[in-house]
């Protein structure tokens, strides 16, 4: 009977663990948002510079400030610091653990829209070398590249973390195409302004 009742515990314990194992914290309804959200902000940015002029591209309301150009640049390098981001945290082990403590998606989004400047990484900084239309040329080709990843992955997006300096919390991979797509909201905005600078040439 001893026995009987430890083989039922095992195979209880094992189908809970299982179980466990195999439950996705990332779900198709994530995949749709993520989804939804890089696709609205390609298409807003394709929209932004359509037909803009080579003097469009490259207006500056101050010497220090960007153009147009030089904020697709910065986007464009941020597909491809966050793609390569991505496929380093998919080759550490999961840490499911950490769903517990990770920042919500608002909590993303409220830091994205934040109307304080925020600092460019060294490493995301536009050269503004590029003319015109290149710039969204190299901003669409990482951004599909982003795209096809979140579409196509059978990873948990969930399950697995960055590595944060100091005290801030560490970022799932979809904590990351959150603030990914959050940011090319702010540079939105960021365009936007430029546009409506009295100096911008019509």
């Amino acid at each position: 009977m001893l026995k009987s009742l430890l083989l039922i515990s095992s195979f209880l314990w094992i189908s809970i663990t299982s179980e466990a194992q195999t439950t996705k914290l990332w779900t198709e309804a994530d995949r749709k948002f993520l989804l939804e959200n890089l696709e609205r902000t390609k298409n807003e940015i394709i929209r932004e510079t359509k037909n803009l002029s080579p003097a469009q591209w490259a207006y500056k309301e101050t010497p220090e400030k960007w153009s147009i150009g030089q904020v697709l640049e910065h986007l464009g390098l941020y597909e491809r610091i966050f793609e390569q981001e991505a496929g380093i945290m998919l080759s550490s082990d999961p840490e499911p653990e950490l769903y517990k403590t990770a920042y919500s998606d608002s909590t993303y989004l409220s830091w994205m829209g934040d109307p304080n400047p925020h600092v460019a990484e060294r490493n995301a900084t536009p050269l503004g070398l590029m003319k015109g239309e290149d710039n969204l040329t190299f901003f669409l080709y990482g951004r599909e590249s982003i795209i096809l990843f979140v579409k196509n992955t059978t990873s948990d997006l969930k399950m697995y973390y960055t590595f944060r300096d100091g005290d801030e919390k560490r970022r799932s991979i979809h904590g990351l195409m959150v603030v990914h797509f959050g940011h090319t909201d702010r540079h939105l905005k960021q365009i936007a302004r430029i546009k409506k600078s009295p100096g911008y040439p019509k």
